[in-house]
């Protein structure tokens, strides 16, 4: 598809750039200067697999499926479930999550009747508590392949609710991609946190954060580290 053209040869081009580490998202001068990086590891391209990030650990498993009638009107779905535990967790914390998405591609013109929609549900030590996850697409116009994959979500979890947008500038670079390269995470308007997504995973947490705060934005940083977004899907190879 075109869109995954033009977000493959946009790094391409940062890779002849800048052939030592790959492209980095652009943070919010706040937290560039006041977060360090940690990686979140273990979260390759498998479909199953053990990560940790800071403190905290876990398990994940997840997949990704597309049915396509005639390749024009295609539906794309998928699944996230993973266990974590670690500080300000009392036990364990589960996540089942699910991504649903319709599209029609009629060759000179694509839209969606349907975006993208992926939403979570969590259980602690095994039982139901209030907290969820959403994230959506939004801003997407006819154009289609030429626009970004703009994301909008928010995740309320132990007293804390922590709204979410992708990012898609390049530090060092006027150049933009179409799939998110990252997240920033924001409370009343600030910038409390940020996780990127290429390469390994890397999440951003201000010094001094409340502990409260900061298990909320490791949860909603590997949710989406964890997450196959369509938009920079492996079925489009």
């Amino acid at each position: 598809m075109i869109r995954k053209v033009l977000f493959l040869s946009s790094f391409a081009l940062l890779a002849g750039c800048a052939s030592i580490k790959p492209a980095e998202m652009r943070l919010p001068a706040g937290l560039a200067a006041d977060a360090a990086p940690m990686t979140i590891n273990g979260i390759g391209g498998g479909r199953h697999g053990r990560f940790t990030v800071g403190d905290y650990r876990g398990g994940f498993e997840r997949s990704e499926e597309r049915l396509a009638i005639f390749d024009a009107f295609v539906k794309n779905y998928g699944h996230v479930a993973y266990t974590i535990e670690g500080p300000e967790i009392s036990d364990y914390i589960d996540a089942r999550c699910r991504m649903r998405e319709r599209e029609i591609d009629l060759g000179i013109i694509e839209f969606k009747p349907k975006k993208m929609a992926f939403r979570c549900e969590f259980l602690a030590a095994g039982h139901p508590f209030p907290a969820r996850f959403e994230l959506q697409e939004v801003n997407r116009g006819l154009g289609g392949a030429l626009s970004r994959e703009e994301r909008r979500g928010e995740i309320a979890l132990g007293g804390e609710i922590v709204q979410m947008r992708s990012v898609h500038k390049i530090e060092g670079s006027g150049l933009a991609v179409a799939s998110p390269i990252g997240y920033v995470f924001e409370q009343d308007g600030r910038a409390v946190g940020a996780v990127e997504l290429n390469g390994k995973a890397r999440l951003f947490i201000p010094q001094g954060t409340d502990p409260g705060l900061a298990r909320t934005l490791t949860i909603a940083g590997v949710t989406l580290a964890v997450f196959w977004d369509p938009a920079n899907s492996a079925l489009d190879d």
